[in-house]
């Protein structure tokens, strides 16, 4: 066991998804993490590890380190007190937008330090309290999540800033849908949307879903054809070229109220704080779970301590057999050697009893009683007699 995993404890799970099991965990008693443990092998990038943990980029979770258990990487990184983003779809548009800003910034940052996610989804990026978007999960390879990969992710390619544009763009749709744009149940339908995004028109799926109002297609026109290009030379340049444009339709939903806007941020952040409250609530009753244990030596030692404590108990069970089978002999020798007699008080009792039954008068049937009780006490005192 390292020394990392002998600092973790009070093991709580969040939840468990199809790749991955992540727990709330206290790192030296008092500091909550997250601790996120794969439930499959994943090939993890050492540099990748090692430089987040070296860098703390603003906008991210922080990682503290990692590991292999029983043969499947885990990640230990802080806890951000806040829920998935894939809860909180649909999200207003303008707030959407903002949010993509900031991933945007941090991003860029990370991509200087020659770092990229390479898994950009809702489900990796969580919103805290203040509504401001956290990026999670660093250093796994890999295609990434599929309905938000870019094509060239599907053939094999590293991610590339170009790629984590084009993921941002699909993020963004997620996010003012609340589904995501590559729809399919299958690996290859997924694939085959995704090389065919040429063909989209987002803005008027949108707004046919009744997420965007006729007079906020306009802001969203460019962001599409600067992000969801099938060839990545269509896309934005860089991350600062795409903040700009989000920054030129920030400013245009600003300017223009549109019908129930308000109303939307004020109930989505009532949303935020209420599935903020349920997600903790939940994970302090979930029960605390051992980790880092070996099983079966927990259970061997359990047992032994069990015999060790309560060694009289075998001798009680052997006392009390032996008690049982000199009883059981006493009897069997005491009935042999007064059957006999028994027989003969039996017989008396028998026929005391049928002169009873054949008296005719009461004065008769009294004296036979008395003498019925007086034969039968003789005959158990030459019983007793003969016993002795």
């Amino acid at each position: 066991m390292s020394e990392l995993e002998r600092r973790l404890v009070g093991f709580r799970k969040i939840r468990t998804g199809g790749e991955a099991t992540v727990y709330r965990a206290l790192l030296d008693g008092q500091t909550p993490v997250a601790f996120k443990w794969y439930l499959e092998e994943k090939k993890v990038d050492p540099a990748k590890v090692e430089l987040y943990i070296s860098h703390a980029f603003e906008g991210t979770s922080r990682l503290y380190g990692a590991g292999e258990w029983q043969g499947k990487p885990y990640f230990v990184s802080e806890y951000i007190r806040g829920t998935s983003s894939a809860e909180l779809a649909p999200i207003p548009p303008k707030r959407a937008v903002q949010m993509i800003r900031t991933l945007c910034a941090t991003l860029s940052k990370m991509s200087e330090a020659g770092v990229l996610h390479g898994d950009l989804g809702p489900d990796n990026v969580m919103i805290d309290a203040d509504g401001n978007p956290v990026l999670i999960d660093f250093g796994i390879q890999g295609l990434g999540t599929p309905k938000f990969s870019a094509p060239e992710r599907f053939e094999g390619s590293a991610p590339t800033v170009k790629s984590e544009i084009f993921s941002l763009g699909a993020l963004l749709y997620y996010w003012i849908a609340g589904e995501p744009l590559f729809a399919g149940d299958t690996f290859c339908s997924i694939e085959q949307a995704v090389f065919h995004v040429d063909s989209y028109d987002e803005s008027m799926l949108l707004h046919g879903r009744g997420k965007l109002a006729a007079e906020e297609l306009r802001a969203f026109q460019n962001l599409w054809h600067g992000t969801l290009r099938r060839n990545p030379d269509e896309r934005f340049e860089d991350f600062e070229e795409f903040d700009e444009c989000l920054e030129i339709a920030e400013s245009e939903l600003s300017r223009n109220h549109f019908a129930g806007e308000r109303e939307k941020e004020a109930l989505w952040k009532d949303s935020l704080n209420l599935s903020i409250r349920e997600r903790e609530t939940q994970i302090d009753q979930s029960p605390e779970e051992p980790f880092f244990s070996d099983s079966p030596k927990t259970t061997k030692t359990v047992t032994k301590s069990t015999e060790t404590k309560f060694p009289t108990g075998k001798f009680l069970l052997g006392g009390a057999v032996f008690l049982f089978v000199t009883i059981l002999l006493v009897f069997i020798f005491f009935f042999r050697t007064s059957s006999p007699d028994v027989e003969n008080v039996g017989k008396s009792m028998l026929e005391n009893s049928r002169a009873l039954q054949s008296g005719n008068d009461a004065e008769s049937l009294q004296q036979d009683s008395v003498a019925t009780v007086r034969g039968i006490m003789t005959d158990v005192e030459t019983l007793s007699t003969d016993a002795q």
